[in-house]
Order: structure tokens, then C-alpha cells, then sequence
């Protein structure tokens, strides 16, 4: 899609109306610690900071365009906390040292010395920039000094910015075929809409650009994964729980944690009263535990040294509690047990359908000379059918564990 962007005046000489440029150098420029900023800080001195970042980025390549001559370069668009510049002259070579040049010691010298300004006038907050340069042919509309430019490159030069890592420059296979002696900043990192991307990272360190693009966009076949340091707290599963329309499978060793919940005394209550709304909507919570006289229940025993049957049996009785203080409300409860042991724990909200959910996590077997690790303690997952192959390999676990045959219902 060709998106159109309203210009301000051009320093050098204007783009003429109704004329296709060739060889443009698109460089855009975001702000990436821009919530910090506008949260730690009040409006008008929030405003002032990102009136600086832009006019010392215009100012750099207002200095560069006019060192070396060059047609035409200036701000084209600024939305807050970010926008794009053009840069094009008759001779490519000039665009192009113009483009990088400005970027590159924007990024290696000025947004250092951005930050001891933010922190002079007392700006609070993290001040982080990501940058891509495309180049493409665009074309002009309007009168005078101002226009509209229209062009799909522009649209793959955002994209391209939203993809890059924080404090780096990216820059599209276009403008590394021609990069000349700056080619050697840039490093292949990955692909992006079908264009081989080129990182330069802004600390410079070995290898510096390809640990920034795989920390942000990970392996090739990569998922979306939602990670959390350890089990989310009783009133982030709620919101889960909330969303549930039919179905949630609860899976665990014993669902110790679970069942306490159903009859905590605390208030709020927030994890009971979500499960109460999923069945007086019509929905069913079926819970999933080890049949505490398994041999999966006597080896986990051994391994965490803890009494499995007794939590097992415990939790069998809090569940039977909950039933019978809500009577017909409940009836959407059921508890089963099963005899192996998943490996995994898992939270799933209506999983079969397009806009399922699992929260899951790993258990760590065995102990360590650190001791025994909480299952609580482990980092926890949530995913979704974006989540490709990941969310359907754990699906299929969570169904194989539910499937008749391995599971008896108890309760």
C-alpha cells in the first residue's frame, strides 16, 4: 500500500510537483523508551525532550547536507516521538553519505550526548532510539515547498524501523549494495518482508548487532511467547480466567494452589470468583492430578522429598468442598486423575478454538545442592494458536494427558 506523508519546508531545493524521484534515501527514527519518558515526566517537559531529539537529528543532517552539497534533505514527517526524513540528490553517492553518515553519528555520538541533556534538565527516563534506512523511488505531489510523497518503500522503511533493536541502525539490502566504505559497519543479521537486513549496533561491541537483532526477534521459525519469571499471581490468572468462554483445563501433580483458592477465607477472592463465573456462564473446569497411589506419585515423592499422596489428597478434599458449598454452580467441575506424569503444567482457556490460550510451564525434575525448586518458581509461558508450532505441540500434550483411557474421573 502506498501511504502518503505531509511534508514540512525542505532546506536546498524543493521536490517538484507531480514528478517521480528516483534513489531516495528514507531514513526513519523512533523512540523507543518513549512510555518511560512520558510517564516519568510532565507533559510540557516530555515535549521539549522530543523536540530536542528531533531538531539535533535535523540539525545533523542539515550540517552533512550542506557539506556535501546536497539537493535536497530535511524532515518530512514528525508524529511526537519519532518520524522520517528524505534525502535524495542527482548524484546517488551524495544521498547516500549524507543518510548514513548522519545516521551513524547520530546514533555513535549525538544520542549520548541527548541523554546528558535529558538528564541536565531532568528528564526522567530511559531515552532509546531504533533506526532504518531504505531507499526507493517516490512520488511528489503538491505545490511550493510542501507536498505529499507516496511510495511502498516508505511503508518497508517503517516496517523495517519497527523491527530493529534498540539503539541500532538498520538498513535494507537496497542501501547495503551501495553502502560503499560504510558496508563494513553493517553486519547481516535476518530478513525482514523479504528483504536481508543489515545491523549496525550502536555500542559497537563484537558482535554487537547480531546478539541485538536475536535478543528481539529471536531464531529463525521463531513464536510469539509471552515469558514470566514465575507462576503469575492469583489475580493475572483471573484475567485469564475471565476470557474463558467454554472450557478450562487445569493440569498439575497435586493443584495444591488451585483448589486452595476455591475456599480461601481471603478477600478479594479473585481466582474462585473467575471460576464461578466460567460455570454459571455454562462453562466447565476440568482439573487434572496424579492419582496419588501411582508410581509417578511415589517418584516424585522421592525426588522433591515432600508427602505427594498427602497433597493429593488434600486437594481432593478442597475441591469436594468447593462442590459442596455451591451446589448446582459447581456441577461444571470435574476432577480427574491419571497415573504419568506430564512433565509440564498447564492453565488452558478454551485451547480448540482460534482464540485459545495455555499458560504452561516446565517442571524441573530431581533436586540440586541448591535444594528443592518450587514448580511455583519456574518461569511460566503463555501462548496462543500464533504461537504455531509451540502452541500445538503443547495442545497435543494437554489432550493426550485429558484423552479417556489415562484419565478416571474422580470427582
Amino acid at each position: 500500500m502506498n501511504e502518503p506523508f505531509h511534508g514540512e519546508p525542505f532546506h536546498g531545493e524543493p521536490f517538484q510537483a507531480d514528478r517521480t524521484y528516483d534513489q531516495v534515501y528514507l531514513l526513519f527514527v523512533d523512540t523507543s523508551g518513549y512510555s518511560t519518558i512520558v510517564r516519568s515526566n510532565p507533559r510540557d517537559r516530555a515535549a521539549h525532550a522530543f523536540d530536542l531529539l528531533r531538531e539535533r537529528m535535523r540539525a545533523r543532517l542539515g550540517q552533512l547536507s550542506a557539506q556535501r552539497r546536497c539537493a535536497r534533505s530535511d524532515l518530512w514527517s514528525w508524529r511526537g516521538d519519532g518520524g522520517f526524513f528524505a534525502v535524495h540528490d542527482d548524484s546517488e553517492s551524495v544521498a547516500r553519505d549524507v543518510a548514513l553518515e548522519a545516521a551513524r553519528t547520530f546514533l555513535t555520538l549525538d544520542l549520548r550526548h541527548l541523554r546528558d541533556e535529558f538528564a541536565q534538565a531532568g528528564v526522567d527516563g530511559e531515552l532509546h532510539v531504533r533506526m532504518a534506512l531504505h531507499k526507493g523511488a517516490i512520488r511528489h505531489t503538491g505545490e511550493g515547498r510542501t507536498g505529499t510523497i507516496h511510495s511502498p518503500d516508505i511503508n518497508l522503511a517503517a516496517h523495517l524501523e519497527k523491527a530493529t533493536p534498540a539503539d541500532c541502525l538498520a538498513v535494507s539490502e537496497d542501501v547495503y549494495r551501495t553502502a560503499g566504505p560504510y558496508a563494513e559497519l553493517f553486519a547481516h543479521v535476518g530478513s525482514h518482508e523479504g528483504k536481508d537486513v543489515y545491523l549496525m549496533a550502536g555500542d559497537g561491541g563484537p558482535g554487537g548487532a547480531a546478539k541485538a537483532w536475536l535478543a528481539g526477534r529471536g531464531l529463525s521459525d521463531g513464536s510469539p511467547v509471552h515469558a514470566y519469571p514465575e507462576r503469575p499471581s492469583p489475580q493475572e490468572k483471573a484475567r485469564l480466567l475471565d476470557a474463558a468462554g467454554e472450557e478450562v483445563l487445569d493440569m498439575g501433580t497435586a493443584l495444591r494452589t488451585s483448589s486452595s483458592r476455591l475456599v480461601t477465607t481471603e478477600r478479594p477472592a479473585r481466582f474462585r470468583d473467575a471460576i464461578l463465573g466460567l460455570l454459571r456462564r455454562g462453562g466447565t473446569y476440568r482439573c487434572y492430578l496424579l492419582d496419588p497411589s501411582s508410581d509417578a506419585a511415589a517418584t516424585l515423592s522421592r525426588q522433591y522429598q515432600e508427602d505427594m499422596t498427602r497433597k493429593i489428597k488434600d486437594s481432593l478434599e478442597r475441591f469436594g468442598r468447593f462442590k459442596e458449598r455451591y451446589g448446582a454452580e459447581a456441577e461444571g467441575l470435574h476432577v480427574y486423575q491419571t497415573d504419568e506424569f506430564p512433565g509440564f503444567s498447564a492453565l488452558t482457556v478454551d485451547m480448540h478454538r482460534p482464540s485459545g490460550l495455555i499458560l504452561y510451564s516446565s517442571y524441573l525434575m530431581g533436586t540440586s545442592r541448591y535444594g528443592v525448586i518450587e514448580r511455583g518458581d519456574m518461569p511460566h509461558y503463555l501462548i496462543g494458536p500464533a504461537a504455531g508450532r509451540v502452541f500445538t505441540r503443547i495442545r497435543q500434550l494437554a489432550e493426550a494427558r485429558a484423552s479417556e483411557g489415562q484419565a478416571q474421573r474422580v470427582l
